[in-house]
C-alpha cells in the first residue's frame, strides 16, 4: 500500500481566509504605546528620517501613532521600521496595521521571510490611500524560522517635507486555512485528450483532499483521477483563481462524454457534472481551393465558418500540391483574421517574418503543413529577430488554437548560442521559433509536429514567448503539447512557462538543444510533464570541450523579485534522459547534465513534484535534483537517478541510485530491462500509469512490454553511452553543493 499523493501542500503567500479565530498579537510594542526617549519601544530604526510617537493623530480605536517624517532624499530605496518575531515553520499568520500619510501611495507594510539568518521570501500589502488605510496580508512562514514586520515609505527628494503615520499593528498566528466564500459550481474544459476541472467550494482547502472519479457517460465502472489541487495564494486581480481546486484529467477519448465526481469529504460536499471531450472530426461548412502558387502581396484569409455551421477549409486543389515560396518580399505567406478556419495541406517558404500569422481569431486548425525559410536576418550580427516563427500570433484574443501534424523546419535565419553574443544584446540565445503566440488566451492544441533544422539554422526555443513570469505566456491555460519531435533549440526545446493553469505536456521527444523543457515558472498551475524523452544536450556549435556541455531536463527557478509567479504546482512524472554517444565531445555521453533544477544559487520555486522519472546524467558529479532554498513546499521521490540530490532533508526517500539498464523494444525504444533497478518499482500514480504491464509501472517514459504504439515522431532510441557507475548515496544525505553546470 503506497502514500496518497498530492493532496496537500500548506504553503500559502498573500492568502485570504475567514476562518482564523482571534489570537493574541505577536509584536512588541505594536500600538506604539512605549517610547524610549521619545523612540517606540522594540523597533529598530533604520534611516535619516525623523521618528517619533504621536498622540494626537491616530485612528479610531487606538491611542497614539508611529510619526515618520521625511526630512532627507533617501533615494529610491524605502525607509524602513523593522521587528523580528520568531515564528513556527509551516504556519499561517496574518500581518494588520493603519497606515495614514500626506498622500496616498506613501506607505505600505511588509513581511520579509528568514530562514537560519537568509532572507528567502518577502511580501507586502497594499499601499495607503486617502485617510486611515486599514491594510492586512495573510501568509505562511513556510520553512521560515522569523519574520520581519517592516513599516516603509517612500523617501525620495519630491517626498521630503511629507509624513507617514503608522498605527494599530498586530501579527496573528491563524488556524487551518479554509475558503469560506459562495461556492463557483465546479466547470470542466475539454481537449481531445484532457481535461481541465475548476471548483471553488466552500470549506475547501489545502488539508483537504477534492478526490475525483471519472467514467465515460453510461458505463458503470469509475475511474480514480488524481486529487485536485487546492491553489491557497491570493492572485490579486485574478480572485478567481485565489483558494480554487483546480487539476486535470488525462488519457482520455476524443469525441467521447465523460460523467465527473467530485468530492471534499471534510466539508461534507460532492459534485458531478459532465463534459464531452473534442471530436477529431471537424465540422466542414464549405471549402476553398487555394492557388497552388504564392499569391503577390500577403494572402489574407478573410471568411470563416462558426460553431454552428462548422469550419472554412483551405486547402490545394484535389490532386495538386501547393508551393508557395513568398522570396521574401512579403511579411507572411499567410495571414488570417477569420474564425473557424481549418489550413491544410500547405507547403509554404521564403516569408519574410513568419510563415502562418494569426489575428484575433478562435477555433483556427492548421494541419498537415510544411513551412520553412522564414525570418530576418539582422544587418548588424548575422543572427535571426527573435520570436519570427513559422506560425505566430501577437493577438490578446487568440483561443482555441490546434497545429498538428505540421513540419516547421529550416528557417532562414539563425539563433545565437550561449557562446555568441548578440550586438547591443546578451549570450541569451535569441531567434526564430517554431511556434509563437504572444498575449494569447491559450486553450491550444500543438500535436505530432516536427519542429527540426540544421546547425547553421538554429532556433531559440521550438516555442514560447516572452512574458514568461506572469500569469499569462505560453501556453498559458487548458493545453496539451503532446507527440512533437524538437530539435535544434540553442535554448529550450519547449518553453512552458507563464500561469501554465491545467497545461499538459507530454510524449514529446526532444534532442539536440541546450535543455529539454523550460518551466522556470508556473504561477497558477497545476502543469504536467509526463513521458517525455529527452536525447541529446549541447551548448554551441563550435568544437571546444564547453561547446558539448549540456544542461537540464527541466528548468525550473525564479528569482526573489518574481516568486509570486513560481508558486503554482506542477508535476513531473515518467520522464527520461538518454545519454548517446558523443561525436567529439569531452565527454563519453551528449545527453543532460543534470536532471529537475534551479538554475541558481538564488532561485526560488514552489509546489515541484516529482515521481518515477529517469534521471540519467552524464557525470555522477551532476545534479539530477537542484533545489538551492532546499524548500519543504517540493516533494521530490520515486526517482531513478545517477549524480547528487541537493533538497529538502528526507527528499528522494524511495529513489533508486543506479545507472538504468535497457532492452530495445520490437519498435526501437529503449526499456528497462526487467528484474534491473526501476523495473516495476514506480509509485502508482491514477490516471497517469493504470495500464502498466507486470506487478507495477516502471519508472521512465517507456512501460517495458507495453503494448501502446510508440509515438509516430519518436526516433528509434540511440544506443547509451557507459557512464560511471554512481555510489549508493543515503537518501538522508542529500548534497547541497553548488551546480557547476551553469547558465
Amino acid at each position: 500500500m503506497t502514500r496518497r499523493i498530492f493532496a496537500t501542500a500548506a504553503f500559502c503567500v498573500w492568502a485570504v481566509s475567514t476562518a482564523a479565530a482571534a489570537a493574541p498579537n505577536l509584536l512588541t510594542n505594536g500600538d506604539f504605546a512605549k517610547a524610549d526617549g521619545g523612540k517606540p519601544a522594540g523597533w529598530t530604526l533604520r534611516g535619516k528620517q525623523t521618528v517619533s510617537v504621536d498622540s494626537q493623530n491616530a485612528p479610531a480605536g487606538a491611542a497614539q501613532s508611529l510619526k515618520v517624517e521625511i526630512v532627507a532624499d533617501g533615494g529610491k530605496n524605502l525607509g524602513e521600521i523593522l521587528q523580528a518575531v520568531r515564528v513556527k515553520p509551516d504556519t499561517r499568520y496574518r500581518l494588520r496595521g493603519q497606515i495614514k500619510a500626506s498622500e496616498p501611495g506613501l506607505g505600505l507594510l511588509q513581511i520579509k521571510r528568514i530562514k537560519d539568518g537568509k532572507e528567502i521570501g518577502r511580501l507586502a500589502t497594499g499601499w495607503n490611500k486617502d485617510g486611515w488605510s486599514a491594510l492586512e496580508t495573510t501568509f505562511d512562514s513556510a520553512d521560515a524560522d522569523s519574520v520581519q514586520v517592516i513599516c516603509r515609505y517612500r523617501q525620495r527628494a519630491e517626498d521630503v517635507g511629507r509624513t507617514a503615520h503608522f498605527a494599530a499593528l498586530s501579527l496573528e498566528e491563524l488556524g487551518e486555512l479554509l475558503y469560506e466564500g459562495p461556492e463557483t459550481p465546479p466547470s470542466a474544459v475539454p481537449t481531445f485528450h484532457s481535461v481541465g476541472l475548476y471548483w471553488k467550494a466552500p470549506g475547501g482547502g489545502p488539508a483537504r483532499p477534492c478526490t475525483v472519479r471519472y467514467r465515460p457517460a453510461g458505463q458503470d465502472r469509475w475511474r480514480e483521477a488524481m486529487d485536485l489541487w487546492f491553489d491557497p495564494y491570493d492572485h490579486g486581480a485574478l480572485e478567481q483563481r485565489s483558494l480554487e481546486y483546480r487539476g486535470s484529467i488525462v488519457n482520455l477519448s476524443p469525441g467521447t462524454r465523460y460523467e465527473v465526481e467530485l468530492s471534499i469529504a471534510q466539508a461534507g460536499l460532492k459534485r458531478t457534472l459532465s463534459f464531452e471531450t473534442w471530436s477529431e472530426n471537424f465540422k466542414i461548412a464549405r471549402r476553398v481551393d487555394l492557388p497552388v502558387r504564392q499569391p503577390d502581396g500577403d494572402y489574407v484569409i478573410k471568411d470563416g465558418g462558426d460553431a454552428q455551421n462548422g469550419y472554412v477549409l483551405y486547402c490545394p486543389p484535389d490532386g495538386a500540391k501547393s508551393d508557395w515560396d513568398a522570396a521574401g518580399k512579403c511579411r507572411s505567406n499567410l495571414r488570417v483574421e477569420a474564425s473557424y478556419v481549418i489550413l491544410r495541406g500547405l507547403t509554404l517558404r521564403g516569408a519574410q517574418v513568419h510563415g502562418i500569422e494569426l489575428g484575433d481569431v478562435q477555433n483556427v486548425v492548421i494541419e498537415n503543413c510544411d513551412i520553412s525559410g522564414w525570418g530576418r536576418v539582422r544587418e548588424s550580427d548575422g543572427y535571426g529577430e527573435n520570436l519570427d516563427s513559422a506560425v505566430y500570433s501577437a493577438s490578446k484574443a487568440l483561443e482555441t488554437i490546434v497545429i498538428q501534424r505540421c513540419r516547421l523546419h529550416h528557417p532562414r535565419s539563425d539563433a545565437n548560442s550561449w557562446k555568441e553574443k548578440r550586438v547591443g544584446g546578451t549570450f541569451h540565445p535569441g531567434g526564430p521559433q517554431g511556434v509563437s503566440f504572444r498575449g494569447g488566451r491559450g486553450r491550444y492544441v500543438i500535436r505530432y509536429n516536427r519542429i527540426d533544422s540544421d546547425i547553421d539554422h538554429m532556433f531559440n526555443d521550438s516555442m514560447g514567448e516572452f512574458k514568461n513570469f506572469s500569469y499569462a505566456g505560453f501556453p498559458n491555460r487548458d493545453s496539451d503539447i503532446y507527440g512533437n519531435y524538437v530539435s535544434h533549440c540553442w535554448d529550450d526545446g519547449l518553453e512552458i512557462e507563464g500561469a501554465n493553469m491545467n497545461v499538459r505536456v507530454w510524449g514529446n521527444y526532444i534532442t539536440m538543444t541546450y535543455g529539454g523543457i523550460g518551466a522556470a515558472s508556473t504561477s497558477l498551475g497545476p502543469a504536467y510533464y509526463f513521458r517525455n524523452v529527452y536525447a541529446v544536450s549541447r551548448k554551441a556549435q563550435t568544437t571546444d570541450e564547453n561547446s558539448f556541455r549540456g544542461h537540464f531536463l527541466i528548468k525550473l527557478g525564479s528569482e526573489p523579485k518574481s516568486a509570486e509567479f513560481s508558486r503554482g504546482r506542477k508535476y513531473f512524472f515518467h520522464n527520461t534522459t538518454l545519454q548517446p554517444p558523443t561525436v567529439g565531445g569531452p565527454d563519453p555521453a551528449s545527453g543532460a547534465q543534470s536532471g529537475l533544477v534551479l538554475t541558481s544559487a538564488t532561485k526560488r520555486e514552489l509546489n515541484i513534484v516529482s515521481r518515477n522519472n529517469i534521471l540519467h546524467l552524464r557525470r555522477q558529479s551532476d545534479l539530477a535534483i537542484r533545489d538551492p532554498q532546499l524548500s519543504k513546499a517540493n516533494d521530490f521521490d520515486y526517482d531513478l537517478y545517477t549524480g547528487r540530490v541537493q533538497a529538502a532533508e528526507g527528499a528522494e526517500a524511495h529513489g533508486i541510485v543506479a545507472i538504468p539498464v535497457y532492452d530495445r523494444a520490437p519498435d526501437g525504444r529503449l526499456w528497462l530491462r526487467p528484474g534491473t533497478p526501476g523495473h516495476d518499482a514506480a509509485q502508482r500514480i491514477p490516471n497517469f500509469n493504470d495500464d502498466f504491464v507486470g506487478a507495477g509501472p516502471d519508472m521512465g517514459a517507456v512501460e517495458t512490454g507495453t503494448a501502446e504504439p510508440k509515438p509516430a515522431l519518436w526516433p528509434e532510441f540511440p544506443t547509451q553511452a557507459p557512464t560511471s557507475q554512481p555510489a549508493r548515496q543515503p537518501a538522508s544525505a542529500n548534497a547541497t553543493q553548488e551546480s557547476k553546470t551553469g547558465n
